[in-house]
């Protein structure tokens, strides 16, 4: 049996191979009539497929004619050699190509006569209501025309914001106009980032034009700010999480120099938590050459010269260490708690009592080492001493009230008329006076050496505080310079350097003792909180051991301790059948090594941290007292007195 495709050609279909044309033969065939209505398809075909044998299959593309919405074409189909009759019939449609979408299809079983014909009918079925070759997207073989009533909406159609998905594809999100929108259910401004955006001429609802939102349920998670808590969370999902003021995770040191690393504490702030455990350090405050001033917990050194071990039992003594010898002065200098022990006649060394001057008043001494020193008073009085040798200079006329001697021998003076003065032992006959800065009383004198220079330090009775640099040798020498003025009248000043400079007196407008401190870098020197001491009248001493520690006392029997930048009041200096005295002057060796001498009976009072005592009574009442070392004290006073302790 031979099998053929015939339209209005004569077309034999072959299982393989090309057709050809030939007439039809005399043999049974089967006319078949594959009608389509209300569309044209771009692409016809039907399909034959042998029934007893499947795989025996054929097909051909059924010409139609253009622009034709509904037709009916036939064709013939004749036996085939190798074919059986029983054969199953199919017709399909395809909208615009044949690799187009399956509009239509219809299929029918038919046998091949012997002879004649048998016809067979296929019919076909789609919409295209619009006639613009796109078939309507409804209906069980839809097309791909999403308004089949608009011959303007279909799939070539250009895509604009009007309200119409033209191109019947994605809405109107493929619109030149239209803008991706990400959903935004939380309203904070910024859409999810995990989804894909929504492309739209008109914002849909509940939607956002940005993006990133790491956390679209929760509006205080967004991009565009700065990390609002410490909590685990991305606030600003910017991938980091704790970023921002935070940093959590970064490298920190502690507030003890510890590294480790920044840890939420609580939800607004952060904490740097480190492995290591930090340890006491202790530095050498008193300048000993031995550290046991405890610096606090450090994992790392917190200043040069800091150390772990503690060598030293009395940081508030240079006299006092783990490692010095005893000596007879007052003091326990190698820490055993024990004083002056196993030094023979030390208990029972007497102050020596010298009149130098004969009736003079001597306000100010200034002892230099080797037993020598000088005296500065009343009536133009200034004496060199030197063992039981007394030279006075016979060329420094005026009222002296302070003086200061540096290592060379050289002497400072400050006169109650404001005026400054000079002498080398070396040259007696020369006194070099200078004018001050105003006339006031200079009541306190201090220096410090830098090579051959001396920057000399005054304070007066208005208040000021006076600065002369005067360089050995130099000619002329520069004038006094006035630093500054306080509202205040000032009695003293001591420090180790221009830096731990303390000045004391009263505050002008008050009756209670006042005290001010240099300033860390210059202008106003900041006044000093006493708290309350309970007395009136001036601080008129003030001696700082090291830039911790420092005392001062004054009227009333007034001792008062700075520890730390603290004041604190100890015990009060008074004389039996007296009650309290006026403090005129003061050393200071450590917490337990200071002396006093005051107003009332003419003794040297010791305090060794907790009481006051006697150690000796001066032929005269005492002005002054100023010392090498604890084993080197010198005093002055009234109707030529000199006393020392050298033991």
């Amino acid at each position: 049996m031979r099998l053929f495709l015939l339209g209005t050609l004569l077309v034999a279909v072959f299982a393989s191979g090309c057709p050809k044309e030939e007439s039809p033969p005399a043999a049974g065939a089967l006319r078949v009539s594959i009608s389509y209505a209300t569309f044209q398809p771009q692409c016809l075909t039907l399909t034959v497929v042998d029934q007893d044998a499947p795989s025996r299959t054929d097909s051909t593309q059924v010409q139609v004619v253009p622009g034709v919405r509904s037709d009916t074409r036939t064709v013939a189909i004749l036996g085939r050699e190798g074919w059986s009759r029983n054969l199953r019939l199919t017709a399909t449609a395809h909208e615009r190509s044949c690799n187009g979408a399956l509009v239509a299809e219809q299929s029918a079983d038919a046998q091949v006569p012997v002879v004649g014909v048998t016809e067979v009918g296929l019919a076909l079925r789609a919409e295209d209501l619009d006639d613009d070759t796109f078939i309507t997207a409804e209906g069980p073989r839809p097309g791909t025309d999403c308004d089949d009533a608009n011959p303007a909406v279909n799939p070539l159609a250009t895509e604009q914001c009007d309200g119409i998905d033209n191109n019947c594809r994605n809405g109107e999100g493929d619109a030149p106009g239209a803008r991706n929108y990400y959903p935004d259910r939380d309203a904070d401004g910024y859409g999810d980032s995990s989804v894909e955006p929504i492309p739209s001429c008109v914002p849909p609802a509940s939607t956002a034009t940005q993006g990133g939102d790491c956390d679209d349920n929760d509006a205080t998670i967004r991009p565009g700010q700065q990390e609002s808590r410490c909590d685990g969370e991305d606030d600003d999902c910017d991938g980091v999480v704790d970023d921002d003021a935070f940093a959590v995770g970064a490298t920190c040191m502690t507030a003890q120099a510890c590294p480790g690393v920044n840890t939420c504490q609580g939800v607004s702030a952060v904490t740097c938590v480190s492995a290591q455990q930090p340890v006491e350090w202790y530095v050498d405050a008193d300048g000993d050459g031995s550290a046991g001033a405890a610096a606090g917990l450090w994992c790392t050194e917190p200043e040069q010269s800091a150390t772990t071990t503690r060598s030293d039992c009395d940081e508030s003594s240079r006299y006092a260490s783990n490692v010095a010898t005893e000596v007879c002065d007052r003091l326990d200098n190698d820490c055993d708690e024990q004083v002056d022990e196993d030094l023979a006649d030390c208990a029972t060394t007497e102050w020596t009592e010298t009149t130098v001057g004969g009736a003079a008043t001597w306000n100010a001494v200034a002892p230099y080492g080797g037993n020598r020193g000088w005296l500065a008073g009343e009536g133009g009085l200034v004496t060199h001493v030197n063992g039981d040798i007394q030279l006075p200079v016979m060329t420094c006329p005026g009222n002296w009230k302070a003086a200061w001697v540096a290592s060379n021998g050289r002497v400072f003076l400050g006169s109650g008329a404001g005026r400054l003065a000079t002498v080398l032992p070396a040259a007696l006959d020369t006194c070099a006076e200078v004018a001050g800065v105003a006339t006031s009383s200079i009541n306190g004198l201090v220096g410090f050496e830098d090579g051959t220079t001396v920057r000399l330090f005054a304070v007066d009775s208005q208040g000021r505080i006076i600065r002369w640099e005067y360089v050995e040798g130099a000619q002329p020498q520069a004038a006094p310079v006035l630093v500054t003025q306080l509202a205040a009248n000032l009695r003293a000043i001591h420090g180790l350097s221009p830096e731990t400079l303390l000045v004391v007196g009263q505050e002008n407008g008050t009756t209670v003792p006042s005290a001010w401190s240099a300033p860390a870098s210059g202008g106003t020197w900041p006044k000093e909180n006493l708290g309350s001491t309970g007395t009136t009248g001036y601080l008129r001493a003030v001696r700082v051991l090291t830039p911790r520690l420092a005392y001062a006392a004054g009227d009333g029997g007034l001792l008062m301790e700075r520890s730390g930048g603290a004041w604190t009041v100890k015990p009060q200096l008074t004389v039996a059948g007296s009650g309290a005295v006026n403090v005129r002057a003061l050393l200071a060796f450590g917490r337990t090594a200071l002396y006093a001498v005051g107003s009332g009976p003419n003794e040297i009072h010791f305090f060794n941290g907790t009481t006051w005592s006697s150690v000796a009574e001066a032929p005269g009442t005492l002005n002054a007292l100023e010392a090498t070392g604890p084993g080197d004290l010198w005093g002055v006073g009234f109707t030529g007195t000199l006393v020392r302790w050298q033991p």
